[in-house]
């Protein structure tokens, strides 16, 4: 299973908004806060392991005097543990968390840096708490008056201070497509200038407004390769908060060979087949994406299937 696709949590969507709810439980012993700084999370380690550095409400006033309900966001709830995110407003904390933490390094790290090394559960709370922090930070103004917002109902509503306004706006997903696609026995694969050396991944982008799903993976393989698709077919999803897209998966076959890189956006992209990725992967001279990743799937359950 690939990374943040394990759920633990009870959201409580339909009460989280309730300000009875978060005064029950925010100062009790089943509350746990994850301090978070832009896009990266205070972190706990020691040696090699890694760990986000949870703490109780008496731990956290220790660290910013007065806990302002302003900057919480609820993750849920496991188990009759509850989970939220504080979100610091400078650098100045950090170092009385290491000071707090003796026996470990308390670091602030990003996401990508970490889910490799985090459990299931602990990568699927950061992957929540990451999308929601970069939400909050890209939306102190309103976009229809221009006056600040606030945040309120347990983080999940930012409401215009303008009483005129009022306008409340809600966290954003970005939906992105990614397809494998195949013609017979080989799959396409392209790499971007910007990626490492020897980087090949599946065609991926962004959904444009009017557009379904399998209109956008079609559109997406046409401008970025010149390559014409059929039966496209729904794979999985995967949450992916860098910063806050929910990557679509799809699978497409193509009867056309020859790949024009019509928008420029790929530096390359080849035909390879089942022993071309076995070969160039031996020699290194292939990456495939990380194991956590949707593309790193799609490629893979290609590998899996019986050439036709």
């Amino acid at each position: 299973m690939f990374a943040f696709q394990v759920n633990p949590l009870n959201r409580h969507g339909d009460i989280r908004h309730q300000d009875s709810f978060i005064e029950h439980i925010w100062q009790s012993e089943q509350a746990h806060y994850l301090p978070v700084y832009k896009q990266s999370i205070a972190t706990r380690t020691n040696a090699s392991t890694y760990a986000p550095h949870w703490q109780s409400y008496s731990e956290l006033t220790d660290l910013v005097q007065s806990v302002d309900k302003k900057h919480l966001i609820y993750l849920g709830e496991k188990n009759g543990e509850h989970f939220f995110t504080y979100r610091l407003k400078n650098l100045s904390t950090l170092d009385k968390l290491q000071k707090a933490t003796p026996e470990s390094e308390i670091e602030l790290l990003g996401l990508r840096e970490l889910f490799k090394c985090l459990s299931a559960e602990d990568s699927y709370l950061c992957n929540v708490a990451i999308a929601m922090e970069h939400w909050h930070n890209t939306h102190q103004y309103c976009g229809f008056c221009g006056s600040e917002t606030f945040s309120h109902k347990a983080g999940f509503v930012r409401t215009c201070s303008d009483s005129k306004c009022q306008q409340e706006h809600f966290p954003r997903t970005d939906s992105a497509v990614i397809c494998a696609i195949t013609n017979n026995d080989k799959i396409l694969l392209g790499r971007q200038t910007t990626w490492p050396e020897k980087r090949y991944s599946v065609i991926a982008g962004f959904v444009e407004p009017g557009e379904t799903l399998e209109q956008a993976v079609a559109r997406e393989a046409f401008e970025e390769t010149g390559l014409r698709l059929s039966n496209i077919k729904y794979y999985q999803s995967q949450p992916w908060p860098f910063p806050q897209s929910l990557m679509v998966g799809f699978t497409a076959e193509t009867d056309d060979h020859e790949i024009q890189l019509r928008d420029q956006e790929l530096e390359t992209a080849k035909w390879f087949s089942r022993d071309d990725i076995k070969n160039l992967i031996e020699r290194s001279e292939l990456e495939l994406p990380s194991a956590f990743s949707i593309s790193r799937e799609l490629v893979d359950q290609w590998l899996r299937s019986s050439p036709k």
